[in-house]
């Protein structure tokens, strides 16, 4: 995000000399991609590989094969920084994708696990959108262009969306009645199924109708499905919980980004502020307050206790959201003066996540801690 700042005020302010070229690729394309593929999916990977291990009883994501795994995400993103040529990136990159795949699929094909092919078979058009990124971003097409690169990504976005949204449905009402001791909440069979149909069904739309009226509907439809959800999950205690009421204001923004995409479809707000309201809002905050949570359990560390100062983490990236996303739209003129503040409040935020949580990451507990382990 550091680097982003830089590039964007020296292309977008300065008309400066850009510090970066990205391998050849434009900056908004870089930021784009690396958001997605260098910290979304990656935190994804983390969370989903881990529980892969617990759902077959395979030790499948450890050791060397991980060790590789993290040294391919590592180059491909150092890469970009360093203007490395495009193809090599694209060929490091790419590996990297398979890999996950290959290390998320091959356990649960082992172990007849299918009800997680759904997630198993996101990662695999992962592959593909990732794939039609590169191809264009090299000019393989002769109609490669811009708008192929752009939509390609979005495509990614929603998909890797569609993984933390499931994430969200597991964890949320569950953190919600564990954190607060609630009774179990009720399962709306009906709200689920429509919540995932209308999220396939959008991203169908989206990658073969982009600017239909289709989407918009869509949209709109699926943002009232996620409203009621959120509704029900929703209980005032949460926000005495550090860790919990994060998820929440996650799924509003997710919520808040899908009603948003139907106007933008429309033309009547931009698209990057409706894709922000899921990125930077919805992402951000799920993966910010999931990598503080298990950071404490993986550690054997009381998930009840994080450090006092994370709080901050969670009020910065909202607050980051909200110039990014709702500052635009009220007060276009000062459009710029949002997006810098939007890109600090994120520095900021994982900038204290990082001093709180490297002890946490490094030393063992003290030995009187016994630890809630998730």
């Amino acid at each position: 995000m550091l680097v982003w700042w830089v590039s964007f005020n020296g292309l977008f302010i300065s008309n400066s000399t850009p510090l970066f070229t990205f391998s050849g690729i434009s900056p908004t394309l870089w930021h784009a991609h690396e958001m997605i593929f260098g910290y979304a999916l990656a935190t994804v990977v983390g969370f989903l590989l881990t529980a892969v291990m617990n759902w077959t009883g395979e030790n499948s994501a450890s050791g060397k094969p991980l060790a590789l795994l993290f040294f391919l995400w590592l180059v491909a993103r150092i890469g970009y920084l360093l203007d490395m040529p495009l193809a090599w990136i694209a060929l490091i990159d790419m590996s990297f994708i398979v890999g996950l795949f290959l290390l998320f699929f091959l356990p649960i094909y082992r172990q007849k696990q299918w009800k997680q092919m759904g997630l198993a078979s996101k990662f695999f058009l992962l592959i593909i959108a990732n794939a039609l990124f590169y191809a264009s971003s090299l000019e393989l097409f002769s109609f490669a262009s811009y708008q192929l690169s752009h939509q390609s990504l979005v495509a990614s976005l929603f998909l890797v969306l569609a993984i933390n949204v499931t994430m969200l449905r597991r964890l949320v009402p569950f953190f919600t009645e564990k954190a607060i001791g609630l009774p179990p909440f009720k399962d709306n069979l009906m709200l689920d199924r429509l919540a995932l149909i209308g999220f396939f069904l959008l991203l169908v739309c989206i990658i073969f109708l982009p600017h239909h009226w289709s989407v918009s509907a869509l949209s709109f439809a699926l943002g009232v499905v996620y409203l009621i959800r959120a509704k029900n999950w929703y209980h005032a205690k949460i926000w005495g919980v550090i860790l919990l009421w994060p998820l929440h204001v996650s799924y509003a923004f997710f919520t808040f980004g899908i009603f948003l995409y139907g106007f933008a479809n429309l033309n009547l707000i931009s698209e990057s502020v409706a894709l922000h309201s899921l990125a930077a809002g919805g992402i951000g905050l799920l993966c910010s307050a999931m990598l503080a949570r298990i950071s404490l359990g993986h550690s054997n560390r009381n998930v009840f206790s994080p450090p006092k100062g994370v709080v901050w983490v969670f009020i910065l990236l909202t607050l980051a959201a909200l110039a990014r996303v709702v500052m635009p739209i009220v007060f276009p003129s000062q459009y710029m003066l949002w997006i810098n503040l939007s890109q600090w409040g994120w520095i900021l935020a994982f900038m204290l996540l990082t001093i709180l949580y490297i002890k946490i990451l490094t030393f063992p507990p003290e030995p009187k801690n016994t630890g809630v382990l998730l």
